[in-house]
């Protein structure tokens, strides 16, 4: 076996030989600690992890300290899980006191033997004393931030509506409906000025819409915005909530004059979070001190260099390593709040100004529109032969709307409609004397009664796989489950549909209800019949909906009113509004003293909402459960808290008009900074499977086989990746999906810096874990559907063969002769 090489942390890169005299310096000072850490580590097998030194944690809004609970003993289930992890370290004797995951803080204890010697790493570090370069209190406690700039939002600037005098006729005329990239337009301002043209995209897009424009005579923004909008694809319905235009920098731009410096602008409606666009492979850019440079397009994947110094890496793994203990994850299969899949070592460093700074910087490079969106830092430590396999960091443990797939129900709405579009338009066709037998000229045959491409929903078979063929060809044509990341349920459709099995739509609708959109697209290209394209309605809006919207809406409101917001609603005050639970429990009993059960049931018609609101006042989220169900109650929170902003003029100021149509949103994470703070050996790569680019190849990770698969982003020191969780319209993004590869060889501290849509604003009792990294396991694991039929002949009688794979939760299709 070869020696294993020591990766020294200094702040300058080491000569051969100064490297040689540091490690000599390095082994003596571990020397000389070797007795005391022999009576430590003795200690702490007498005490069995019962003695730890408690940190402390960021839960946004709690002020006090956590108080430790009782260490956690792993179950027999997890130990023989973890057998995996200890296989791969060999080299390493590691001991660790666990503790409990809401204090999420331990002292890890550690020995590791470099070339025969023990090896003190704390004695590494005191060497580097990275804290001299930094001013006294940077790492103390600064108090409360509501009372300090963290809590300030960058509120949207919508575009106001046009002039109705100025702009009244003035129609946005497009150039060509061809899409043109944006690097063509990109520093190209004098031309397209020339030209008379100006380049709109959507957010985080790269290609775009030439429209004809003239800042002199054509100033009329919120109608090119909209038309442009609609022709990229943006849903008009909501528009009414507000239309934005940012510059290549992630900038606003609002007025002609800021439009007319790029020539180009990206159009985010709503609260839609600005998000950096890719461009290209390759693609450079420079943020202030940043260097960005994008390595993948989907997922979209950033390396970063210039983010931080030196001194800082090292002043984080200083401080941090003092609080390192197992990382947890958010499971249902971590019982114990631990589970094999991730090995590595965690710490949550304390709100001080040092990670305050963090916050900040974070926020200006990700154009975040709050510091506050910005989670505390977590240092994650990987040794040799640890890992995290891989995951998403966006959570999906809290179903706020409630479990409700309204597809089966759409399908059949839609087919219906379909259906009766055909019938009239052959009827019509027959009414026309000359054509009375001729109706293929206006409905293909196939679409025809009869035909294997009418809907019916009644018919199980021959229906559901012609339509389920036309949905399979346009996906392999536009790398659909690809681009989704749900290559399995692709493939259990094609080998469904070529073994003609038995109601595999009211199957596939069931557990992947998003697909139905796109299987109607599908259906209609191959029509092409105008008259027959369909827009799955909209239901009616949640309340939980409504709810977070005002909740966003206030903070921005509350901001831009400054001082003239009465102090009691402002961040410091106790009315200030707040994603947690214990705001909702306020404005339920705000409610309650404002009107009398019998006034809520003239309200409300009946009395059984009143009631319930009464015998669940103090309840976890009794807002949202109550609204979920029943909208009034949301109304009726506004209502309450508006009432006490103070007299009616003041009330007025916080006005609020709920949308007609709103896009669902909800807490979660948005986008990931990953910073690389030493450089390792060989291993220890962030891999991202769904990507299709390529930085390292022939990659081969014991215990790890993902690390082969996809973009491999090497650890390099002083670099940072920055991805996102979500797409460019908010939206959970699967192919954010990755892993942390084992180091072969030396030690990868990591800080990452995961940024949340509204961490900042408090985080509710259910999501106090918010820190946590979301394990979901992908591939055969991932879906949490797939399993082998165990009887070979009841599968050989339906499908022909004994290896076919179904859906747990689904009824066994059955075989159609």
């Amino acid at each position: 076996m070869h020696p294993r090489k020591v990766q020294y942390l200094s702040r300058i890169p080491m000569s051969a030989a100064e490297e040689k005299a540091a490690a000599l310096k390095a082994k003596e000072a571990a020397k000389a600690a070797a007795s005391g850490d022999e009576s430590e580590s003795d200690s702490d097998n007498a005490t069995d992890g019962a003695s730890t030194t408690p940190g402390t944690r960021d839960n946004e809004d709690i002020t006090g300290q956590p108080e430790p609970e009782s260490p956690v003993k792993l179950s027999q289930k997890l130990l023989a899980r973890n057998e995996l992890s200890k296989k791969v370290q060999t080299n390493f004797s590691l001991r660790m006191v666990l503790l409990p995951i809401v204090a999420a803080l331990a002292m890890a204890v550690y020995k590791v033997k470099v070339d025969g010697v023990k090896f003190n790493p704390r004695a590494l570090l005191s060497i580097t004393n990275s804290s001299s370069k930094f001013s006294p209190g940077m790492f103390d406690f600064v108090g409360s931030k509501y009372a300090s700039d963290v809590v300030h939002i960058t509120t949207r600037k919508l575009l106001p509506e046009d002039d109705a005098a100025l702009c009244a006729g003035w129609t946005p005329q497009i150039v060509s409906h061809e899409h043109g990239h944006v690097e063509a337009a990109l520093l190209h301002a004098d031309t397209l000025r020339q030209e008379n043209k100006v380049l709109l995209l959507l957010n985080g897009h790269d290609t775009g819409l030439y429209y004809h424009w003239n800042k002199e005579s054509d100033d009329c923004l919120h109608a090119l915005t909209t038309a442009a909008a609609t022709a990229l694809g943006a849903d008009p319905d909501y528009f009414p909530n507000g239309l934005r235009l940012y510059n290549s920098m992630g900038n606003p731009i609002a007025t002609a004059a800021e439009l007319d410096v790029e020539r180009l602008a990206y159009i985010l409606t709503d609260f839609q979070i600005w998000v950096w666009p890719g461009v290209r492979v390759g693609y450079v850019r420079r943020i202030e001190n940043v260097t960005m440079t994008t390595i993948s397009l989907s997922p979209l994947v950033f390396d970063c260099e210039g983010f931080f110094t030196l001194d800082e890496a090292n002043a984080i793994i200083e401080y941090g390593s003092k609080s390192l203990s197992r990382s947890p994850v958010d499971s249902p299969d971590a019982v114990d709040g631990y589970h094999a899949d991730r090995t590595s070592n965690t710490a949550f460093l304390a709100d001080n100004r040092f990670t305050r700074d963090f916050r900040h910087r974070s926020a200006r490079l990700a154009r975040l529109p709050s510091p506050s969106f910005v989670e505390r830092m977590q240092l994650v430590r990987y040794e040799a032969g640890q890992f995290f396999r891989k995951h998403e960091d966006y959570f999906e443990s809290k179903d706020f709307l409630g479990k409700k797939n309204e597809a089966l129900k759409d399908y059949k709405t839609w087919a219906e409609w379909a259906a009766r579009q055909i019938d009239t338009l052959m009827e019509e066709r027959r009414q026309d004397v000359d054509s009375a037998d001729d109706t293929s000229s206006v409905v293909p045959s196939m679409f025809q009664p009869g035909g294997p491409l009418y809907p019916n929903p009644s018919d199980k078979v021959t229906w559901q796989i012609e339509w389920l063929k036309l949905f399979l060809e346009e996906s392999e044509r536009t790398n659909f489950f690809e681009d989704k990341a749900d290559v399995e349920w692709g493939k259990w459709i094609i080998e469904n549909v070529e073994n003609r099995a038995h109601g595999i739509v009211d199957i596939l609708l069931e557990s992947r209800g998003y697909m139905l959109p796109y299987m109607i697209q599908a259906w209609e290209k191959k029509s092409g019949l105008p008259s027959l394209k369909y827009n799955i309605p909209k239901g009616p809006v949640s309340g939980v909906t409504h709810y977070f919207r005002w909740i966003r809406w206030l903070k921005e409101r509350i901001q831009d009113l400054g001082e003239a917001a009465p102090p009691h609603v402002r961040p410091t005050g106790t009315d200030y509004p707040s994603f947690r639970s214990k705001f909702q429990t306020k404005l339920a009993r705000y409610i309650l003293e404002d009107h009398s059960v019998e006034e809520l049931t003239a309200l409300w018609g009946s009395s059984e909402w009143a009631e319930w609101l009464v015998a669940h006042e103090k309840d976890t989220d009794v807002i949202l459960d109550g609204a979920r169900q029943f909208v009034p109650i949301f109304h009726a929170a506004v209502d309450a808290w508006t009432r006490r902003t103070g007299a009616s003029d003041v009330a007025e100021l916080f006005a609020y008009t709920p949308p007609v149509h709103v896009e669902h949103f909800e807490p979660n994470r948005f986008v990931t900074l990953f910073l690389y703070l030493n450089d390792v050996e060989e291993g220890g790569e962030t891999v991202f499977p769904y990507s299709k680019e390529r930085l390292v190849t022939n990659i081969e990770r014991q215990g790890m086989d993902e690390c082969s698969e996809g973009l491999a982003v090497p650890p390099k020191k002083l670099h940072m990746s920055l991805f996102y969780g979500q797409t460019w319209d908010n939206k959970l993004e699967p192919k954010s999906l990755h892993g942390g590869c084992p180091p072969a060889k030396g030690v990868k501290c990591t800080q990452p810096v995961p940024t949340t849509m509204t961490s900042s604003f408090a985080v509710s009792s259910w999501c106090q874990l918010v820190h946590l990294e979301r394990r979901r396991r992908r591939g055969v694991q991932r879906l949490g559907f797939w399993r082998l039929i165990r009887s070979s002949s009841c599968a050989q009688a339906i499908y022909g063969n004994s290896d076919v794979k179904i859906p747990t939760s689904a009824p066994v299709p059955s075989w159609d002769g």
